[in-house]
């Protein structure tokens, strides 16, 4: 399982304007050439009938900073997922000072009742309104903040990363996270691309805490979990009938992201109707649809550390990331990236 140290100091706490601008380190699984570019550069490392395929969903203002009505000790929410009309399952902060039955203020409107604790990280949250407009969603938007990770400016979130951490072909709303490759892609490289002959496609799976929540605590035995948890998809058969066709042909799939990878490994063996997948991607595993990946460079000890690996070996990884180091790249959400062709 490859690990390595990060820098505090290498980690963006912005992104390169613009976005394209960004270092791309291109590697070559036959040779191990690593070769230093920058994503406008992209094109050149592409074939023209290549078909690069990207995460069309789209970041929620999912973190909520609200205080207990009663104490006024300040909390943090970081809804997952909704499972129903007022309630959500959410991560709190900090954790083990939210009990069931506490009351927690958002703003003037906004108000959210602790059910019930589920498991060491998780609490079921019900939403009220009281005031302001009276529509739930509309104060959730009022009052949330963009996701961004707790390496990035403590989580702290302002109007540019509405900006920056949103993919410029969000479309379907539900991520917590960006799919950060994607963020490196301008419109007028998304036309370049498309100029060089080059095939564009797109999914849907949202992004949920495995990409930021570690594999296993600080001091704790390194065993893997047997999942990294469940991320919701869109089954689209008649996209993965298309790549199949295309790869019989021997033509490119080029993933632009893990979360890409994940989900279209997900629909290569999904039933018709499934939406969501646990699949654990780790070294050992035997791709089905995806040639080729494009994909920033992650935090230690994560699933995604584990995906990339898992496409490259553990020895190309590593001199991998050990000459981005060394080369002054930008790391994590807001940072450079890499290809693996």
């Amino acid at each position: 399982m490859y690990t390595y140290d990060l820098p505090r100091e290498r980690i963006a706490q912005r992104p390169v304007h613009p976005y394209d601008a960004a270092k791309l380190l291109v590697v070559d699984r036959k040779s191990g050439a690593l070769t230093d570019s920058t994503f406008n550069e992209i094109v050149k490392f592409l074939n023209p009938e290549d078909t690069l395929v990207f995460n069309n969903s789209k970041v929620i203002k999912a973190r909520l900073l609200g205080k207990f009505v009663e104490s006024g000790g300040q909390v943090e929410l970081l809804l997952l997922r909704s499972i129903a009309s007022d309630r959500w399952i959410a991560l709190g902060k900090p954790l083990n000072r939210i009990e069931s039955g506490d009351q927690i203020a958002f703003g003037e409107h906004l108000r959210a009742h602790a059910l019930r604790r589920m498991g060491a990280l998780e609490i079921e949250i019900q939403f009220t309104v009281e005031g302001g407009s009276g529509d739930l969603m509309r104060e959730l938007e009022c009052a949330g903040i963009m996701p961004i990770p707790p390496y990035i400016r403590k989580g702290r979130a302002d109007s540019q990363d509405e900006i920056d951490y949103q993919t410029n072909f969000a479309e379907l709303s539900g991520s917590i996270a960006a799919p950060t490759a994607s963020l490196h892609f301008t419109p007028e490289l998304m036309q370049q691309i498309r100029a060089a002959g080059c095939s564009v496609e797109f999914v849907t799976l949202h992004v949920g805490p495995a990409s930021f929540l570690p594999l296993f605590k600080e001091g704790e035995e390194p065993v893997l979990p047997k999942t990294p948890g469940a991320e919701n998809f869109v089954m689209d058969s008649a996209l993965i009938q298309r790549l199949n066709s295309r790869r019989r042909e021997g033509r490119r799939v080029i993933a632009v992201g893990t979360t890409v990878v994940r989900a279209l490994e997900s629909m290569a063996h999904a039933k018709e109707g499934e939406s969501v997948t646990e699949l654990f991607i780790t070294p050992g595993y035997k791709f089905s649809l995806v040639d080729s990946v494009i994909t920033n460079f992650h935090q230690p000890a994560t699933t995604h550390l584990l995906l990339v690996e898992s496409l490259m070996g553990a020895e190309l990884l590593a001199s991998s990331y050990q000459h981005a180091l060394a080369s002054d790249y930008r790391f994590l959400s807001y940072g450079d990236g890499m290809m693996v062709v």
